[in-house]
């Protein structure tokens, strides 16, 4: 539910041009694309951290895409027969796209964007490695805690006694 004071973005702020390609080249590029755009989509998945609103990280969503797109440009320009073989194979050698199956292609490919683009293909295990970014985006106000005014009153803790007088009353207990 939103109140009337909520202000949704305007069509211009969301439009952007979209990477328009499928599954197989998505993922036949991935790991080079995750190393060539590794600040815009640490600044971003940051920004949607910190700010828990998506309207204050159109900016850096749309960094990312500009990003991507870049990427699959240089892609098309210097490696584009490498990068059709490597996604058609993920494509027709298993229906969930895996890697084990295009080890050859995958090494041309590897080999094309490490020569042309100087992108070498992570480790393993490189992307679940802790980073800390440095940005330049300002930290972000901690919110105030809600109050409502006319709420009841918590109530007060029990005063402190002492032992009782005259011993306990659950003696039959004992």
């Amino acid at each position: 539910m939103y109140t009337k004071d909520f202000n949704f973005p305007t069509e211009e702020e969301l439009s952007v041009q979209e990477v328009n390609i499928s599954t197989a080249y998505l993922k036949a590029g991935a790991f080079h694309l995750g190393k060539h755009c590794e600040n815009q989509n640490n600044e971003f998945m940051l920004c949607r951290k910190e700010e828990n609103d998506p309207r204050k990280c159109l900016g850096e969503g749309k960094e990312v895409t500009a990003c991507a797109l870049d990427f699959f440009r240089k892609i098309k320009k210097t490696c584009l027969e490498e990068f059709n073989q490597y996604a058609n194979c993920l494509d027709k050698s298993s229906r969930d796209f895996q890697y084990r199956h295009c080890r050859n292609t995958q090494s041309v490919f590897d080999k094309c964007v490490l020569d042309n683009l100087a992108i070498e293909r992570p480790e393993f295990g490189y992307y679940c490695r802790p980073k800390v970014l440095d940005t330049k985006r300002p930290k972000p106000e901690p919110e105030a805690p809600l109050e409502f005014p006319g709420a009841a009153q918590p109530i007060p803790p029990p005063p402190v006694t002492g032992t009782a007088r005259y011993g306990t009353r659950l003696f039959w207990m004992e």
